[in-house]
């Protein structure tokens, strides 16, 4: 920040129940635990197979071709994250934030070692110089703190922002300016998230989180291990989600509303990997080692809609579902992957 002090294909899969195993976190996720935040891509996304510029209609004398961008994955960000996705008034606070620290823009340089939208620094446990340059993570960062500001949602904004970004006492007041164009922002782009490209490079429309439940019945929310970031010999580097050691044939619930992708080219999670996705950069969730499904490639499902039943299939020693969070879509070792039982603690509900 400004002049503040704040701050694949594996040969071993992730999906393995490994009931002793130590909550051990590797080294490219510490920093990321430590927060339980993470982002996605650290650029604009290239559209594919004809998928349409989110930004298209944001007058271009008002921000340029990177400031722009910056805005887009600002609130595609704030939409991506639970407790905020409902909630225009975060990306006001965000965007009006990003403006007064970096002009809209993905910097690599600030005052001593401040990065990125935000300005965040790495020497602070804004996390590494990677992911406070990704905007999608540093926005989660931002509101990651911002959920802890008292009245974040009622306060004038320049109050909250400071209270976050705790900039020098005469630079408090600065966030406030850059409200009226944060507002008219939020208003542009809220509704206007890029499409997910489906199975066969066919576009689907975006689908919004909505409410957020448990993917098991209520009964089994107690047989989550609690393992994301465990390492050993059943992975080929560390655990990337959750296992939920359930009987074989248990119901298996889609965790928020999206279209289902059904992905059979990695053979660590069995027949098929199930993703229910809401963008093609936002939240996506993963099940794997599923005996049988109930949906099809591009179905939309609602919250708590059955998927199939959990199995042994795949890369398992028993039966369980192996359950991931992916914020922005992102791959399977990347930096929007989240501890799923951290992230269903703070958003889920019982279904």
């Amino acid at each position: 920040m400004n002049g503040t002090s704040s701050s694949a294909t594996r040969s071993l899969a992730p999906g393995v129940l490994t009931l002793a195993a130590p909550l051990l976190v590797a080294p490219v996720a510490a920093s990321i635990l430590m927060l339980g935040i993470v982002g996605g891509p650290s650029s604009a996304t290239t559209g594919t197979c004809g998928a349409t510029d989110p930004v298209a209609g944001i007058t271009a004398a008002r921000l340029d071709a990177e400031q722009t961008s910056v805005a887009a994955q600002i609130v595609e960000a704030v939409q991506a994250f639970a407790p905020t996705s409902t909630t225009p008034h975060a990306a006001v606070i965000a965007l009006a934030t990003a403006r007064q620290e970096s002009g809209l823009r993905n910097l690599d340089y600030g005052d001593r070692d401040s990065l990125g939208a935000f300005q965040q620094r790495p020497s602070q446990g804004w996390g590494t110089r990677q992911q406070v340059t990704n905007v999608a993570h540093a926005t989660t960062a931002f509101l990651q703190h911002l959920l802890h500001v008292s009245r974040w949602q009622t306060r004038p904004v320049t109050d909250v922002a400071a209270d976050v970004q705790r900039p020098a006492p005469q630079n408090r007041g600065l966030y406030e300016q850059w409200v009226p164009l944060a507002t008219e922002l939020t208003d542009e782009l809220w509704g206007s998230a890029v499409p997910t490209t489906g199975p066969g490079c066919g576009p689907q429309p975006p689908v919004a989180v909505g409410q957020i439940v448990y993917p098991v019945p209520a009964a089994y929310i107690g047989t989550d291990e609690h393992n994301w970031g465990g390492n050993g010999s059943h992975w080929r580097s560390w655990h990337t989600g959750t296992d939920f050691a359930v009987p074989c044939g248990t119901p298996v619930l889609a965790a928020s509303a999206g279209h289902v992708e059904i992905d059979t080219s990695q053979p660590w999670a069995g027949r098929w990997l199930v993703k229910v996705v809401t963008g093609s950069t936002t939240l996506a969730t993963w099940y794997a080692h599923m005996q049988s499904l109930k949906v099809v490639p591009g179905q939309v499902v609602r919250p708590g809609e059955e998927l199939g039943e959990s199995g042994d299939l795949g890369n398992a020693t028993g039966c369980h579902l192996h359950f991931e969070v992916h914020l922005h879509n992102g791959t399977i070792y990347g930096p929007d992957n989240v501890d799923p039982s951290r992230w269903l603690a703070t958003a889920a509900r019982p279904r």
